[in-house]
């Protein structure tokens, strides 16, 4: 199993753990979570004048509410790959009760939940449950969007020799 797999199956897992749940986004419409791996896309920009290029198509492209799945460190011993990822949400609520990171404390309950109840993901990996899951949320006042984190290690396979016949 590789790290990328690992990102890709968890990002997979949190789309789905989050699913039942909509969010707002900039344009006024409720949409599900979406996920990336590593970081956001990147979108792009006239330098000389700081206007971003694109049409309103592209608009629909804003990537809020979102999930970022980062790989952040990572050690092999024994024979198993321990992997710690981070988890990165960011989410536009501009209701007047200032109630984004009620919402970002819930996503990060629910996806908590699914893999403390169930800490094997794809029969591949395993959460290291005694290293519990952390979390924050930013203190920065950004309304209307807001942002918060998890962070959680995993234990993956990790061939220790290699195959001759392959």
């Amino acid at each position: 199993m590789t790290v990328f797999q690992l990102q890709e199956d968890i990002a997979a897992e949190v789309k789905d753990t989050l699913s039942g749940m909509l969010f707002k986004t900039p344009d006024g419409k409720e949409k599900c979570i979406h996920t990336f791996r590593h970081d956001l896309p990147k979108r792009e920009q006239d330098i000389q004048i700081g206007n971003l290029l694109g049409t309103e198509e592209d608009e629909e492209e804003n990537p809020y509410p979102f999930c970022v799945v980062k790989t952040e460190s990572g050690e092999i011993v024994d024979g198993a790959q321990r992997v710690q990822v981070s988890l990165v949400f960011g989410i536009f609520n501009d209701d007047n009760q200032n109630r984004g990171k009620e919402e970002l404390i819930n996503i990060i309950h629910r996806v908590s939940e699914r893999f403390i109840t169930r800490p094997v993901l794809k029969e591949k990996y395993r959460l290291v449950k005694k290293n519990g899951i952390q979390w924050i949320l930013d203190d920065e006042d950004r309304y209307p969007y807001f942002i918060g984190a998890m962070s959680m290690d995993w234990d993956t396979l990790f061939a220790e020799s290699e195959d001759k016949y392959a």
